[in-house]
């Protein structure tokens, strides 16, 4: 039941990734986060928001990230948890079955590419996903959905 709620979770956010929501046009002035620093710059999280993805041995790794929210999904593995400031930007996440290969990652943007330094796992560079997104089903025990 657990498993079917982190995934769950991971889809909701996904979905919301897909929607657009947040896109601008509404009017209203921007205003600075509260976690900005003094020059007006949110150091957490500047510009990662929306749907990344990285082409790896076992397929297509999608990390959606809203604000300082982050699932990810890599095969059948989902995880989900945040993005941090440690000095750097960071991302810990807890994975369904104990899997800690992307458990925490320190992460580098630069030329529109997103590099994540998985602890215990690999270096895998993201591009920003354009359009439609597939979020990949993992299989669910019985009676789990």
């Amino acid at each position: 039941m657990r498993k079917a709620a982190q995934i769950a979770g991971a889809a909701a956010i996904a979905a919301l990734l897909l929607s657009g929501c947040g896109s601008g046009g509404g009017g209203e002035e921007s205003k600075p986060s509260p976690s900005a620093s003094a020059d007006g710059a949110d150091k957490t999280a500047k510009g990662l928001d929306g749907a990344w993805q990285s082409k790896s041995a076992n397929g297509t790794v999608t990390l959606g990230i809203i604000g300082e929210s982050a699932t990810l999904a890599a095969g059948k593995t989902a995880c989900q948890g945040a993005v941090q400031d440690m000095g750097t930007t960071m991302l810990a996440l807890k994975c369904d079955g104990g899997d800690d290969t992307r458990s925490m990652g320190t992460v580098k943007q630069a030329g529109g590419k997103l590099t994540v330094s998985w602890k215990n796992g690999p270096t895998e560079e993201f591009t920003k996903a354009e359009g439609k997104v597939e979020i990949p089903k993992p299989d669910l025990p019985t009676g789990a959905n």
